[in-house]
C-alpha cells in the first residue's frame, strides 16, 4: 500500500517504540489541518448535507479497523446498499471526495519526509561503492491522474513543505494565515481541476508526464551532483521505444520522445544561459554577453530533429565549450550556472535522454510483409539517419530483446544493427523473464560469448560488458512470487561466473515495477539477494508511477540516489550467499503448483473476468500500451500490469501469497526447521517474507468479498473461493508469523503497521463505490475510483 512510506525508516527515531506506536506529531498534525481545510471546500462546493454525508461515511470507516473480517464484511455490503439509492452524480461527488483526501494524505507524507531529509545529516559514501547508477523511465504502468491533478497537488506538497520548515524553525505546529489560505486555494484548484485523463494516452502524453517530473524544481539537478559522490548517474528512456507488442510505438514516436527530452534540456540551458548573461551585464563585458547571444541564437534550430540531428549538436557544444573557456579565462572562475551546463551535456551528449530500444524475439526473427518493414528497423534507419556523422549511442543506449530464448535472437538482432547502424555499436541486450529462459539462460549466454560476430561487437564497441535484462513481472505471472524471485536470485549467479570465464564484465538490467507483485518493495529487500556485480552498476526501470515518487521533491530524489548507494555498499561489504537450497526450492515448487493450479483452472477465470475490473480494462484509459496479447480468457494473454492491477484493485493481493500457505502446511517438520533457519541465513528468502509480510497486512478479504459476492458467478462457486481464501490466507498469515517470530503482521515495523491501518479505511469507499460502477457501467465513476484507490494502494499494477 504504502512503498513509499517504508523510506521513513531512515528517521525512524522521530517516531515512538513503544507497543501503542504513533505516527510523528508533525505528520499527524499536517494530515488533520489539510484534511479539514479539503472538508472546508467540500462544505463548500457540495453544501452543509453532503458533507456531513460524506464526513459520516468517514467515519464510519474508521470504525471498521477494530471489527472482525466477517463483521466488517456485513457493515461494507450495509454501506453499499445506501450507496446504491444515491444518484449517479452524487456517489461520483464521494468518490471524489475520497480521492481527494487520500491524495492529500500522500502530499502530506512526502512533505514529511523531504522535511526530514533536509534537517537529517547527509549520508557519506564509502569508499566502497558502485561505479553507476542507470535509471530507465518507463511509461507502464502510468497511473491514471491527469497532468492538472499532478500539478496542483506537487504545488500544495510545496505549501506543505513550506509549513513544516516554518514550524521547525518557530518550534510549534501550525498553519500561518497567508499557508492556510494558499493551501485553500489550491485545494479549490484539485477539486474543479480533472483527477483523471478523458481520454487513453498516446505516446507522447506519456512522455510529456513523465519527462516534465524529471525537469521540474531542480529535480535533475540535484540528481547531477551525484556525479559528485564518484557515482556515475545515467538517465536513459523506453518511452517511445519500447515496440513490444505496442501498436502505437514506432519510428514517429521514437522522435517524438527524443524531441520532448530535447526542448525540455534545451529550456533549461536557455534559462540558465540567461541567468550567466544577467550576470555578465553587471560588469558590462561586451564579448561574454555576444557569446551568450550567439548561443542562444544556435540553439533554436536544435528543436526540431531531423537528418544529420549530431552535426547541430555538435556546433552547439563547441560553442558551449568556447563560453566555458572565454568565461573562465576572463573572470578567473567558472560561472555555477555553466558548470551545470557541462554537468547536463556530460549526462545527455546528443541533448537528448538517450533510449533504450525493445522489441520481443519473435518479431527480431520475422520477415515484414510490407514494404515499409518492421517498424523495428524502421526505427534503427532514424538512429542512423539522425547520428550520421557521430555517435548513434547519444541517442539510443541499447537494443533490448524481450522473450530471449536462445543466442540466435541476440546475433539477429545484432545484425540488424549492423545493417541499419554499419556496426553492432549499441548493446544487444537479452530480457529472460519466464521461468525455463532464467533457467538456460547462463547456456545461451555460453553461446552469445562464443559467437565470433558477438564476440568482437562486445570486445570492440562494448568495452567487455554485456548487459543482461532480468525480468520479475512475467515469471511472477507464471509461477507466483517467491518462486521468480528464486529463478531470479539462482540465475544471477550462473549467469556472472559465465561471464567471469569469459572476461566480460556484466551489467545486470532489474526489469522490476514498484509493486510487490512485479519484484518492487524496499531497496535493501530488493537488493539483499544480489551478487556483487548487480549491485556495482546497478541498473533498474523506474516506472510511471515510480517516477513520480522517486522524484516527488529534490530532497527525495537525491535520498533515493543516497539509499541505492547504501544499499549496493552493503552488498559489496558482504560476502555473497548463494541462493541455491534445495529446502527452499521444494519450497518454491510447492507454491508453484497450488498458484498455477488456480490461475489455470477455468472457474478461476471467471472468477477474475467477473469480480475485478478485467472485463473493464478497455475503459480505463490507464496508458497507451494494449492490455492484453489477445482476446482469449487466460492469464498468459493478459499483460503484467493489467493483471496486477486487478488484485491491487480489489484490495486481494493474491499473487504475492497465494499458495505460500499451503506450502508451509504441506512441508515436513524438518523442512519447516530448515525454512526457519534460512529466514535467518538466504538473504532472497528473507526478504520474500518481509515482503509478504507487509503484503499481507494490506491485504482486505472484506473489501474483495464485497467484489466476489455482488458478481454474477454462480453461488456455489462464490463460496467456494470464499472459503478458499480464508484458509489460504489464514495458513499463510500463519506461515509468516511462524518464520519472523511474530504475534502480529509487521510486528517488527509498527510505525509501518499504524500507516496501513489509518491508511486502509478511506480505501473502502471507493472499492464500494467501483463495485456499484462496473455493475452500472458508470465509466467516469469507474475509473475516479481506480485512481483514488491506486493512491491510496500508491500502486497501480
Amino acid at each position: 500500500m504504502i512503498d513509499l512510506i517504508q523510506d521513513f525508516s531512515a528517521n525512524k527515531s522521530v517516531l515512538s517504540k513503544n507497543k501503542k506506536i504513533k505516527a510523528a506529531p508533525e505528520l499527524r498534525h499536517l494530515i488533520r489541518e489539510s484534511v479539514a481545510l479539503l472538508g472546508e471546500v467540500i462544505k463548500r462546493e457540495l453544501g452543509a448535507e453532503s458533507f456531513k454525508q460524506i464526513e459520516s461515511i468517514r467515519l464510519h470507516m474508521t470504525y471498521l479497523r477494530e471489527t472482525s473480517e466477517s463483521e466488517a464484511f456485513i457493515k461494507l455490503k450495509s454501506l453499499k446498499r445506501e450507496l446504491e439509492k444515491k444518484n449517479p452524480d452524487q456517489r461520483y461527488q464521494i468518490a471524489h471526495a475520497f480521492t481527494l483526501m487520500i491524495q492529500l494524505m500522500n502530499a502530506a507524507e512526502n512533505a514529511y519526509r523531504s522535511h526530514r531529509l533536509t534537517v537529517n545529516s547527509k549520508y557519506k559514501l564509502s569508499d566502497i561503492h558502485p561505479e553507476s547508477i542507470t535509471y530507465v523511465l518507463t511509461a507502464h504502468p502510468t497511473e491514471a491522474r491527469s497532468a492538472q491533478n499532478i500539478s496542483v497537488f506537487q504545488e500544495i506538497q510545496k505549501i506543505l513543505i513550506d509549513v513544516l520548515a516554518t514550524n521547525a524553525l518557530e518550534k510549534k505546529m501550525q498553519f500561518k494565515s497567508e499557508q492556510k489560505a494558499d493551501l485553500f486555494h489550491y485545494l479549490e484548484i484539485a477539486w474543479r481541476a480533472p483527477v483523471m485523463r478523458k481520454r487513453s494516452p498516446k505516446v507522447k502524453d506519456e512522455a510529456e508526464t513523465l519527462y516534465s517530473q524529471l525537469f521540474r524544481d531542480h529535480i535533475l539537478t540535484t540528481l547531477m551532483n551525484t556525479n559528485e559522490r564518484k557515482v556515475n548517474l545515467r538517465i536513459h528512456s523506453w518511452i517511445g521505444s519500447d515496440k513490444d507488442g505496442h501498436p502505437g510505438v514506432h519510428e514517429k514516436t521514437l522522435l517524438q520522445s527524443l524531441t520532448i527530452s530535447r526542448n525540455e534540456i534545451l529550456k533549461l540551458i536557455t534559462e540558465m544561459l540567461i541567468a550567466v548573461r544577467a550576470t555578465v551585464k553587471l560588469i558590462s563585458n561586451k564579448d561574454l554577453i555576444k557569446q551568450i547571444n550567439d548561443l542562444l541564437i544556435t540553439a533554436k534550430p536544435l528543436r526540431s530533429i531531423k537528418t544529420k540531428d549530431v552535426k547541430k549538436v555538435k556546433k552547439f557544444k563547441h560553442e558551449v565549450l568556447n563560453l566555458l573557456r572565454a568565461y573562465e579565462t576572463q573572470i578567473g572562475i567558472i560561472h555555477p550556472e555553466l558548470r551545470t551546463i557541462s554537468q547536463l551535456l556530460e549526462l545527455f551528449p546528443g541533448l537528448v535522454i538517450p533510449m533504450e530500444l525493445r522489441e520481443s524475439s519473435d518479431v527480431i526473427m520475422m520477415r515484414s510483409k510490407n514494404k515499409k518493414g518492421l517498424a523495428i528497423d524502421r526505427m534503427l534507419k532514424t538512429i542512423a539517419s539522425i547520428s550520421q556523422g557521430g555517435d548513434p549511442r547519444w541517442y539510443a543506449r541499447s537494443f533490448i530483446i524481450s522473450m530471449a530464448e536462445s543466442a540466435i535472437h541476440v546475433k539477429t538482432a545484432a545484425l540488424k544493427q549492423k545493417k541499419y547502424l554499419g556496426q553492432i555499436i549499441l548493446p544487444v541486450v537479452p530480457l529472460f523473464e519466464e521461468a525455463l529462459s532464467l533457467k538456460q539462460s547462463a547456456e545461451i549466454m555460453t553461446e552469445v560469448f562464443n559467437d565470433e560476430i558477438l564476440k568482437s561487437a562486445i570486445k570492440n564497441y562494448w568495452n567487455s560488458k554485456v548487459e543482461i535484462m532480468l525480468g520479475y513481472s512475467d515469471s511472477s505471472k507464471e509461477a507466483g512470487v517467491f518462486p521468480s524471485r528464486l529463478a531470479i536470485a539462482e540465475a544471477l549467479p550462473r549467469l556472472e561466473n559465465v561471464c567471469r570465464e569469459h572476461q566480460i564484465i556484466p551489467i545486470f538490467f532489474h526489469g522490476s515495477g514498484g509493486s510487490v507483485d512485479r519484484g518492487g518493495g524496499t531497496l535493501d529487500n530488493q537488493t539483499a539477494w544480489w551478487p556483487k556485480s548487480a549491485v556495482n552498476n546497478f541498473k533498474v526501470t523506474v516506472q510511471g508511477e515510480m517516477i513520480e515518487r522517486w522524484l516527488a521533491s529534490p530532497m527525495i530524489a537525491d535520498r533515493q540516489l543516497e539509499n541505492i548507494a547504501q544499499c549496493a555498499t552493503d552488498v559489496l561489504k558482504k560476502k555473497f550467499h548463494s541462493p541455491e537450497n534445495a529446502d527452499l526450492k521444494a519450497f518454491a515448487e510447492k507454491i508453484t503448483q497450488s498458484y498455477r493450479g488456480k490461475i489455470t483452472d477455468g472457474d478461476f477465470l471467471q472468477i477474475v473476468k467477473q469480480a475485478t475490473p478485467y472485463a473493464m480494462m478497455s475503459y480505463l484509459k490507464l496508458g497507451s500500451r494494449p492490455a492484453r496479447r489477445t482476446k482469449e480468457l487466460t492469464v498468459k494473454a493478459l499483460r503484467a500490469i493489467p493483471w496486477i492491477l486487478c488484485w491491487i484493485q480489489t484490495r486481494l493481493l493474491f499473487p504475492v501469497w497465494w499458495g505460500a500457505g499451503l506450502a508451509w502446511e504441506q512441508s515436513t517438520p524438518e523442512q519447516k526447521k530448515a525454512l526457519l533457519v534460512e529466514f535467518q541465513r538466504n538473504p532472497v528468502f528473507n526478504s520474500y517474507v518481509k515482503s509478504l509480510d507487509f503484503t499481507l497486512a494490506k491485504v482486505e478479504l472484506a473489501v474483495f468479498k464485497t467484489y466476489l459476492y455482488e458478481s454474477s458467478l454462480p453461488k456455489d462457486l462464490i463460496q467456494k473461493f470464499s472459503q478458499e481464501i480464508e484458509d489460504e490466507y489464514a495458513r499463510t498469515v500463519k506461515f509468516c508469523k511462524t518464520i519472523t517470530k511474530s504475534h502480529q503482521l509487521l510486528d517488527t515495523k509498527q510505525w509501518l503497521q499504524e500507516s496501513v491501518h489509518l491508511r486502509a479505511p478511506m480505501i473502502h469507499p471507493l472499492n464500494l463505490l467501483q463495485n456499484i460502477a462496473m455493475k452500472n457501467k458508470e465509466i467516469d465513476l469507474l475509473r475516479l475510483t481506480v485512481t483514488g484507490i491506486s493512491s491510496g494502494m500508491m500502486s497501480t499494477g
